[in-house]
């Protein structure tokens, strides 16, 4: 790939995302193909953190993963996943890890698994930089974002 150019300032997307969601849409897209953006972090929190559950998250250039319950790092598609969670009694725990090679041209899709508690919402935080990159390097990234499935 040519020289990647960083542009503009660290962009910021935080919010929150229901329970068992396939494919919530984070707008990024600026209409242009010859730019991209890098995810820098990427953290999940539940709204009650003190609460007794578990909850999983995948990010993704596709509309939707396969199962919102499983993780599958062989799929091109996803390039980002977090867990956390306090299963009963038990202290919580964490697990977070971005695809450092991700580049996204279109937009970036949530897919959310709570499989115990009552909570209903969790709280996303995410850290993208924007790049300029070739027009060649932006359409082979849009191949590699779509898994050759074509467009969402």
């Amino acid at each position: 790939m040519a020289a990647q150019k960083r542009i503009g300032d660290i962009l910021t997307m935080k919010g929150t995302i229901g329970q068992n969601i396939n494919g919530h849409e984070l707008q990024l897209f600026d209409g242009c193909y010859d730019t991209g953006y890098k995810i820098l972090e990427f953290y999940i929190a539940p709204k009650t953190p003190t609460a007794a559950q578990e909850w999983m998250v995948t990010l993704s250039t596709s509309s939707s993963v396969n199962s919102v319950s499983q993780w599958d790092f062989a799929d091109v598609q996803q390039i980002g996943w977090g867990s956390w969670g306090i299963p009963g009694a038990a202290s919580g725990m964490d697990f977070y890890l971005v695809d450092r090679d991700n580049m996204i041209i279109e937009n970036l899709y949530l897919s959310t698994y709570q499989s115990t508690g009552d909570a209903s919402e969790i709280n996303y935080y995410i850290s993208l930089q924007k790049y300029k990159i070739t027009a060649w390097d932006g359409a082979l990234n849009m191949v590699t974002n779509l898994s050759q499935g074509g467009p969402q």
